[in-house]
């Protein structure tokens, strides 16, 4: 059978359940194999999004600036990052704040991704080190929201700058997801039990409308300042957390806060309150929070005509009518913030990660072509020569670029590598990369003779390979190619994306080169 038949009859039986939340994937197999069909991608852009993602791990591994940066309680170095948010050109650090919470989290997705692709030990380490630092520094367990991660750090103390005294809950919610992912992928319960502390706290703390605030005090439960849009990831977490314990109160969490979300951003188009460091009261649109509620709707619609995809094709026209440009000479431009109009590449990264998700839903080569373009843009304009980011692609005057924020680096990690596994045409010909996966990769080995990983049971993964594979083992068991991938077990291959599809029940793959 010939792989768009393969993929046709993927398409009605949807083996498997898609990615974690909030991913637009929720179709399994047929997700897969439209993103393993052949696509020409524009020349050298593939090399260039994989440069782009060395030099940035490149940048973070080594640390710069950490004689100049501030020490953790028992005077010990640790990454910059972990205190600061911003590193200067100079390797100084004269922002003394941090923005655990959401920063962090980042960090350990990005992380998490890059040991999939090229099964960094590094990598791994440092998602490990972030999360227990976040566990250590999380509220005592006597507040009145306890086990939270702080939003703010500043002075390497928690609390400070625009949230003063409070914390941000949605930013918690953050770290509860990237708690998740690392509990799938290590298998230590401390981790799920950290993840466990914040939903709790959270659906203790959840308004009868559904929502929560956007600041408050963690001890006295003083609520400092009301509104935000970031609910979104609320309910992505507690669709994962019920997913794993069963518990209908995670369930009812997570409902009430879509429904919250449905009457309010997404039907008055209010995506103002998300960021740290605006101060209370000021009004600024993000382009997030829009982005993620896109890939929630993709995920939860029932139909490409119902009124999710119609909400989800409005916002993302939204978005792109107010806060991006599509230039002819640098490609798609998309700005952080109505605050804060600075064209980063993280901002652009993101967006792109929705689109190329958005495509796989819809099939529309708009989203497609906006990935394109946003990787055009930062692959030529994100980047200082060592692999940190600039803070605007459009000139320092106005926004300033003699520094370098890390959550406008590791987006790079994160969000390239998510945009290969839906357009696998952006990863590197001639090399090979797990590029996607419906559950985690809890052990992964690259050599020149396979690729051994072990995942998850009842998983799908997408690859990138140099040539077709010699062989699959599942378990130590040969396996032959797949006529369908309607079953628990088997796997295709697109010789012209020389992209590999892969579903298996047992967690142990290797593939023979």
């Amino acid at each position: 059978m010939n792989f768009k038949k393969v993929m046709a009859v993927a398409v009605l039986a949807a083996a498997a359940n898609g990615a974690n939340p909030p991913a637009a994937d929720s179709s399994g197999a047929a997700f897969f194999l439209k993103a393993a069909e052949y696509r020409e991608a524009p020349a050298g852009l593939a090399a260039a999004s994989a440069a782009a993602i060395g030099k940035a791990a490149d940048f973070l591994f080594r640390d710069t600036g950490i004689e100049n940066s501030i020490r953790d309680e028992s005077g010990k170095k640790v990454p910059p990052y972990i205190y600061h948010a911003v590193i200067d050109d100079g390797d100084r650090f004269s922002y003394r704040v941090a923005y655990p919470a959401y920063h962090h989290a980042y960090l350990i997705e990005a992380f998490l991704n890059y040991f999939n692709y090229c099964g960094s030990r590094e990598a791994l380490r440092r998602a490990r080190e972030l999360a227990d630092w976040n566990i250590a520094h999380s509220t005592p367990a006597d507040y009145l929201w306890p086990h939270m991660p702080w939003s703010t750090f500043t002075e390497g103390k928690p609390g400070g700058f625009q949230d003063k005294d409070t914390l941000q809950p949605d930013k918690a919610i953050y770290m509860g997801l990237a708690y998740v992912r690392l509990y799938e992928v290590l298998g230590e319960e401390r981790y799920l039990d950290a993840a466990r502390d914040i939903a709790s706290t959270m659906e203790r703390r959840q308004g009868k409308d559904g929502s929560w605030p956007f600041r408050v005090n963690p001890k006295t439960g003083e609520v400092y300042e009301a509104y935000t849009p970031g609910i979104f990831m609320a309910v992505a977490l507690f669709e994962k957390m019920y997913a794993l314990t069963g518990n209908l109160d995670y369930k009812n969490a997570q409902v009430t806060a879509w429904m919250w979300m449905l009457r309010n951003p997404v039907r008055t188009n209010n995506w103002s309150g998300f960021y740290e460091d605006i101060a209370k009261g000021r009004e600024s649109h993000v382009y997030y929070a829009p982005a993620q509620t896109i890939r929630l709707l993709l995920r939860y619609r029932t139909s490409d005509q119902d009124s999710y995809m119609a909400h989800a094709r409005r916002l993302y026209d939204f978005v792109m009518d107010g806060l991006a440009f599509d230039d002819r000479d640098k490609g798609l431009l998309l700005r952080e913030q109505t605050g804060y109009l600075a064209t980063t590449p993280s901002s652009t990264l993101s967006w792109s990660m929705m689109a190329a998700e958005f495509f796989l839903a819809s099939g529309e080569e708009k989203y497609r072509f906006a990935v394109l373009e946003a990787m055009r843009s930062v692959t030529q304009y994100g980047l200082k020569p060592d692999g940190r980011t600039h803070n605007t692609m459009l000139g320092g005057h106005i926004y300033g670029d003699k520094s370098s924020w890390y959550s406008l680096t590791s987006p790079v990690l994160r969000y390239i590598y998510q945009d290969m596994g839906c357009l696998p045409e952006l990863a590197p010909p001639g090399q090979n990369h797990l590029l996607r996966t419906s559950t985690e990769i809890r052990d992964i080995m690259y050599s020149k003779e396979k690729i051994s990983y072990r995942s998850l049971p009842h998983s799908i993964e997408l690859l990138k390979l140099s040539a077709r594979p010699k062989e699959i083992r599942i378990a130590n068991r040969t396996v032959p190619t797949a006529d369908t991938l309607s079953g628990a077990e088997g796997w295709v291959f697109n010789p012209r994306s020389k992209v590999l599809v892969v579903a298996h029940g047992e967690p142990q793959v290797e593939v023979i080169l």
